[in-house]
């Protein structure tokens, strides 16, 4: 697990999505950085973590990703996060062949498959920038399930 990794994983934690570093998928045996199980959503609640309203704008934005994670586990084995450092890219930014094989075969047995490229994640400043981007990313499930 990387540092970048594990900031990602922090901050899924601090908006309220529970999930499993380095988990090995049943039936495939890849290890993935990050996934989100049915079971696990199961257990996020229902409001912003915290249920303060120190952060109201945070904690908003947290409560609606953790209904569409709910949503998109519904649907889908669970979502997988790759948090993608330099090995995982070549010299143009274009994913290496070994981790588009993983991928479509995560793809192929259920998983949603998102990404976290490092160069985007080191962009970003702060934590509710990183909030807002997971945010994001998880929001727009499942639309963007991983071809």
């Amino acid at each position: 697990s990387s540092k970048l990794h594990e900031d990602v994983s922090k901050v899924l934690t601090r908006i309220g999505i529970v999930h499993a570093n380095e988990l090995c998928v049943p039936r495939l045996g890849y290890h993935v950085d990050i996934a989100i199980s049915p079971i696990a959503t199961a257990s996020m609640p229902g409001t912003a973590a915290g249920g303060g309203t120190a952060d109201q704008p945070l904690d908003e934005l947290a409560a609606r990703t953790r209904k569409a994670v709910r949503a998109a586990t519904a649907e889908y084995a669970g979502i997988v996060i790759e948090v993608d450092g330099p090995s995982h890219n070549d010299d143009e930014r274009r994913l290496c062949p070994a981790s588009k094989m993983i991928r479509r075969h995560l793809a192929l047995a259920g998983w949603v498959v998102l990404t976290v490229p490092y160069w985007e994640w080191n962009a970003l400043k702060g934590h509710a920038q990183k909030a807002a981007y997971l945010a994001e990313l998880l929001s727009s499930l499942p639309r963007i399930a991983y071809k």
